[in-house]
């Protein structure tokens, strides 16, 4: 297929024009009429502003298996202690309930700040070229890397992650300081992994390399 612009063959895959960098719409070239609704996306260009794509910060939701076995570990000791009142304790019931109650709101208030922490400390985002991953509080660190070095990108969630909406995404990168760049509790990580990559497939796209 011919670029109608300036009559250079069009990469067969991605249907960009490698002179003039455009994206022929495959209806145009063959004269079709897009049926009504049928939107034609501005192809990405060499020039592109970069504007801020997506953003996000740590979701304590990440969290969720650690907060139901801590729900699972409170019932379980409730139960034991008033198994124990009833029985051989039943003398020592108001130290025993006092030490158990201590230990658990002990334990979810850790977590609860552990949650806090993470979510104050740990945002991502993504702009048309790069992608950053801020981390820390005190010593705050900001790594970032060009879209066009993620190689490959991966989402995964458990059941209990699709119950609450939230997830990991994983980037496989050719940066050496994060070859392997997990995200973690991330909100919605579907949206996140389609924008990601194709933030990438754009790049790729601006210049000129097989988008894989």
């Amino acid at each position: 297929m011919k670029c109608p612009n300036c009559g250079s063959d069009l990469d067969p895959l991605t249907g960009v024009c490698p002179q003039c960098q455009r994206v022929e719409n495959t209806d145009q070239a063959t004269g079709r009429t897009p049926a009504s609704g049928e939107g034609t996306e501005r192809a990405p260009k060499r020039g592109d502003p970069d504007v801020e794509l997506w953003k996000a910060s740590y979701s304590p939701r990440g969290m969720i298996g650690t907060w139901v076995i801590l729900g699972v570990i409170t019932i379980v000791l409730i139960v034991v202690d008033i198994l124990l009142i009833q029985g051989p304790l039943k003398s020592h019931a108001g130290s025993l309930w006092g030490i158990t109650l201590g230990l658990v709101a002990l334990a979810w208030l850790i977590f609860l700040v552990i949650a806090w922490y993470r979510k104050a400390t740990i945002q991502y985002r993504l702009t048309t070229y790069r992608f950053y991953h801020q981390k820390g509080f005190i010593f705050r660190t900001v790594d970032s890397m060009e879209v066009i070095d993620i190689d490959d990108i991966a989402m995964h969630q458990n059941l209990l992650e699709r119950l609450v909406g939230v997830g990991r995404v994983i980037l496989r990168t050719k940066d050496s300081s994060d070859p392997l760049l997990v995200l973690h509790g991330v909100p919605d990580p579907l949206e996140a992994f389609k924008k990601i990559d194709k933030a990438r497939r754009d790049e790729q796209i601006r210049r000129s390399i097989k988008v894989q």
